[in-house]
């Protein structure tokens, strides 16, 4: 590293720093650090308050902070407004969102709502099954009729706007007979115009999809989803469905979504 030893303040003053305050100093009011000629960096301090604020372009790394060995573990990206963190620099605003089912009993070739946390199909006091389709995918709207009130635990309400990062599954069935699981992840528009229409869904679009093969009660199938579109509008809703393409065993499913909010 550079010394100003025994160099002449004429020579050096470019590479000095100083708040843009001369007069006063730091104070309680912000004034960016500059060099010695003028130019502002992209600090700004005063005696209560520190700000990083780029002068000319967002980046992606407007404020790092790395470990010894040179690695971030935390940025702030001013260029897609979000903060990673860790060794995995994944966004500092990460969720889960979590659906399963336990004892979810289908008919083939039919993609069912698969509830918001754990559901237990088992028993009469259980959770009731509710369809949404039986082409190759789920169908885009739905009005459940005098059903619409199954519907309460099977959604996800999306508060804020929010991005899809990836989604993983873990699925079995309940028989030695080996079934294709297909799994769908949907976003809707849910009707809240205060009518009798309350809670219908349309402008169903696909987020993601997966399959499972070879699913029997002696294994436990595992992957990820392919993602097909990952932004999701506040107010709109989630939804997971499954479908057992070949026969109508029970199926125990569990999915996790990650996502950020934007």
């Amino acid at each position: 590293m550079g010394s100003l030893a025994n160099k002449s303040p004429k020579n050096t003053y470019k590479s000095l720093l100083k708040v843009a305050d001369e007069g006063n100093g730091i104070t309680d009011t912000l004034s960016a650090i500059e060099d010695g000629e003028g130019t502002a960096s992209s600090i700004q301090v005063s005696d209560d308050n520190f700000k990083i604020k780029p002068q000319s372009d967002n980046t992606t790394t407007t404020f790092e902070v790395e470990n010894t060995s040179g690695a971030n573990i935390l940025t702030v990206d001013t260029t897609n407004s979000c903060v990673k963190v860790g060794s995995t620099q994944s966004y500092a605003n990460s969720q889960i969102l979590d659906f399963s089912a336990y004892k979810l009993l289908p008919v083939a070739g039919t993609h069912y709502f698969v509830p918001c946390s754990s559901g237990n199909f088992i028993s009469a006091s259980g959770l009731v099954e509710v369809a949404c389709g039986t082409g190759t995918d789920p169908d885009t709207s739905l009005d459940a009729g005098d059903t619409t009130d199954e519907l309460v635990d099977k959604l996800f309400y999306a508060p804020y706007n929010l991005t899809i990062d990836g989604a993983k599954f873990m699925v079995s069935t309940d028989t030695d007979t080996d079934t294709i699981i297909n799994f769908h992840l949907y976003k809707f528009t849910m009707t809240s115009a205060g009518g009798t229409s309350d809670g219908n869904l349309s402008n169903g679009t696909l987020l993601a999809t997966a399959q499972a093969t070879a699913v029997d009660r002696n294994v436990l199938k595992s992957g990820g989803f392919s993602i097909s579109s990952s932004s999701v509008s506040a107010d709109e809703v989630i939804a997971c469905f499954v479908e057992n393409e070949t026969n109508t065993d029970d199926i125990n499913i569990r999915v996790q979504v990650l996502y950020h909010i934007n």
